[in-house]
């Protein structure tokens, strides 16, 4: 056998092995990846097209998208909110906010040209029941609390008019705080990060329940039901990516060491990939649809790079 036909054997056998790439545009169901993460494209307020593509592991990416600020149904943004996160049937959620266990997360992304934010949507209710309900949907509950995470946010800053305070400190990190009311009704936070980074490692999503509780958004007896890593994207976004991501829900914790970051060569040779786990084993994770909200809604706009 030539060192050609070698060759391509090596790659069609690898490529047979291999799980086939599949695609959700707009607002289908999701699919699921590794770890029992569902997947989705999640357009919820435009008129364009936006689509993802996902595969092995939890990697997946934003294959194609055309979405605009005049494609936006409300004129206000975002128009969508692709991402990867805990299906309803998740057994580890819904957790109490203070309950003692690490809530710990790791992101890793690539950004694209576009308009967008890379944020965690973190959803908590006061009522465990209302994290499985699908009638309606906790996204669409007032008694809702929502809290955003900004890692990164390229060409936009939230409204100024939401800001509650400068320089807060949660988990060892260092955050503006912006409230905002969201098109349901549901009481929003955002923590948007000052050292905005493409990678988060071990990061500990409970002191940002605890901060609010605290803040007297929620009670500490409120249950973390619910939480998303993604994109806020309006306009283009094509070849947003999601190379890693995990949840891990742990004991009790000891410290509360921040989260910390390492060279992406060496996470890439750490990374793990797990066997997929069919979308029989959990209930669909899809957000409903908000038509026709006032743009007032929705707090974010272009703004300088920073």
């Amino acid at each position: 056998m030539t060192g050609a036909a070698l060759l391509a054997s090596v790659v069609t056998a690898s490529s047979a092995g291999a799980r086939a790439l599949e695609e959700r545009c707009n607002i289908g169901e999701p699919g699921f990846v590794a770890g029992g993460y569902a997947v989705q494209a999640n357009r919820w307020n435009s008129h364009g097209e936006i689509c993802v593509t996902f595969g092995e592991g939890t990697s997946w990416t934003v294959s194609r998208s055309n979405l605009d600020w005049g494609t936006l149904q409300n004129g206000a943004p975002p128009g969508a909110y692709p991402n990867i996160g805990t299906a309803i049937a998740e057994e580890r959620l819904p957790l109490r906010v203070d309950d003692p266990r690490e809530v710990r997360t790791t992101w890793d992304i690539t950004p694209a040209e576009g308009d967008f934010n890379a944020s965690y949507d973190i959803w908590y209710h006061p009522d465990p029941a209302a994290c499985r309900s699908t009638t309606p949907y906790i996204v669409a509950n007032g008694g809702a609390l929502e809290i955003m995470i900004w890692l990164t946010s390229p060409g936009i800053d939230p409204s100024p008019e939401w800001k509650l305070a400068e320089g807060v400190t949660v988990g060892g990190r260092t955050y503006d705080l912006y409230r905002f009311t969201g098109p349901t009704g549901q009481v929003g936070l955002i923590y948007d990060m000052r050292e905005q980074t493409h990678r988060i490692e071990g990061f500990d999503l409970r002191p940002f329940g605890a901060d609010a509780a605290a803040r007297g958004f929620q009670s500490p007896q409120a249950y973390l039901c619910k939480v998303q890593a993604g994109f806020e994207v309006t306009r283009n976004g094509t070849g947003l990516r999601t190379n890693e991501f995990s949840l891990d829900v742990g004991p009790a914790a000891q410290t509360t060491a921040p989260a910390t970051a390492e060279p992406r060569s060496a996470a890439a040779s750490r990374r793990k990939e797990e066997e997929p786990a069919g979308p029989s084993r959990f209930l669909p994770l899809v957000l409903p649809v908000v038509i026709g909200i006032g743009a007032g809604a929705w707090w974010w706009r272009r703004a300088a790079r920073r």
